[in-house]
Parts: structure tokens; sequence; C-alpha cells
């Protein structure tokens, strides 16, 4: 069992990124790598939120973590942190399973992009974030969707026909569902939902391996179904365009605004 722990340091004027320089060029974070049980410790900036920074530490058992925190490191820290008058909020998570040691950062790097490089993707990349979506749930296992990828001039001039939102990628995931398969209980089908689980599989999967994304749903439905013949029953669900951020793109400033828990949960 390993633990994470979040740390969101945010402060003014830059002062949470002068925080981290002097934390690493002081050797703090070095020493705190070295210390027995420590898995990871590594920093990463939010590029909608220029105020702030998060801390992924990564420990081995609660006794480890419980050992860093009595160090003399953890005085250093602290005076640091009041130097540069940040405030910190702590997320805390207990990992039961290894292979998923990197599901944290994944759910929290993720995030919409709208300017991508003109650079093709590696196979290998393209196919681990296809065998996402193929080891995705659907209803009763019967797996009705139908996955197009889009990476031929042909194919791209098509997309840019039926949707405004490319963004300039040079792939595009047309994200499709069986009708005429999918689970059914009287008048309601499971034909959405299943491709729409497959596609949260296949973004997540691209995030994990770098490939920036985002989830378009604008796109002329009917007008798909004609430029790239979809057989009857084949709905298209929605479009993801893969490929690697623009240098120069700053993201959505909204996409860090997010609510508490206690507004969208209620235990009944």
């Amino acid at each position: 069992m390993n633990l994470t722990i979040n740390i969101y340091y945010t402060g003014k004027d830059g002062n949470a990124i002068k925080f981290v320089e002097e934390m690493i060029s002081s050797g703090i974070v070095d020493r705190v790598r070295k210390e027995e049980g420590n898995i990871s410790y590594d920093y990463f900036f939010p590029q909608n939120d220029k105020e702030t920074v998060l801390l992924i530490d990564r420990w081995k058992s609660e006794e480890a973590l419980n050992k860093h925190h009595k160090s003399q490191m953890m005085e250093e820290i602290a005076k640091l942190r009041e130097k540069y008058s940040l405030k910190m909020k702590v997320e805390r998570y207990i990992e039961y399973n290894e292979n998923n040691k990197y599901f944290e950062t994944v759910i929290r790097q993720r995030q919409a992009t709208r300017k991508f490089k003109d650079k093709k993707i590696e196979e290998d990349k393209i196919n681990k974030i296809l065998e996402a979506g193929r080891l995705a749930p659907t209803a009763k296992n019967i797996q009705p969707q139908k996955i197009y990828v889009a990476t031929s001039d042909d194919a791209i001039e098509k997309i840019d026909k039926i949707t405004p939102c490319r963004y300039g990628a040079p792939t595009v995931l047309i994200v499709c569902s069986d009708k005429n398969i999918a689970w059914t209980k009287g008048n309601y089908s499971t034909y959405e939902m299943d491709a729409c689980i497959v596609g949260v599989h296949m973004m997540l999967e691209a995030t994990n391996v770098g490939v920036d994304n985002i989830w378009i749903e604008m796109f002329d439905k009917e007008n798909l179904k004609k430029e790239f013949n979809l057989k009857e029953g084949v709905e298209p669900i929605c479009l993801i365009p893969l490929g690697y951020k623009s240098d120069d793109y700053e993201g959505n400033i909204l996409h860090n605004v997010r609510k508490d828990l206690k507004d969208t949960v209620e235990f009944i």
C-alpha cells in the first residue's frame, strides 16, 4: 500500500514558482527523493493558473511519511513556504493497486487542448490509446463501439468540413456506436453511454502517454455519416482530436475551477 500526497501551493506575483525554484536549487528536492520510502517527489505547473504549483509526493508506507514529517527538512520547507507567503491545500490518497500509481497524476494533468502542433503521433502511442478503448466497460460487454482513426489528408479534409474544432490536430478519433447491437431495455439503448465510456478511457490513456486531446461534440453528425459512409445504425458520438499542444497554447482559464465535493456529492 502506497500513499500519495497532493499539495497545492498558491501565492502571488509568481511566488509559488520561486518557491519551487529555491526548493530545487537548495537541494531539498533531491534530499527528499533520497529519503527511505520515498517513491517520487515531483512538481507540476498548471498552465491555466500562473500562481499555483502542484506537488505530488508519494511514499511506500505511513511509517516512511511520518518519518519524513519529523525530519529537519520539514522545518526548512515550512520556512520557505512562509518566506513566499504561500497558501497550502493538501489531498491524501491511499494507493491500493500498484498498477494505478500514476492515475492521480493523469486525472489532474488532462485538459482540453485547442491548438496543436503539426507533429504526427507515434504509432505505438496510438495503439495504446486504442487498446484503452478496447478494454473499456460496456453494457453486457457487447462492445458496440466503432472507432475510426482519421489521419490521412483525405480524412482530415472531411473532418474540417464537419467541424471547426479540429484545432490543427494531426489525428482525430471518430467515436461511434452501433445501435444495431448495443444493449437495450425497453425504449432505452446504452449505445451512447457505452461510447462515452470508451472515449474517456482513450482520453485518459492519451494523457498518460503524453498525447494532448480534447472532446468535441460540436460537429455535423449527419454530414459525418455521409462523408465517411457509415452504415445504418452506426451513430457518431464524439470526436477526439489528438496531438501535441502548441508551445504558445495557454489553455482555458476555467480548467482548474472545480466545485467542492460538498456541492456535488451527498451521502444518503
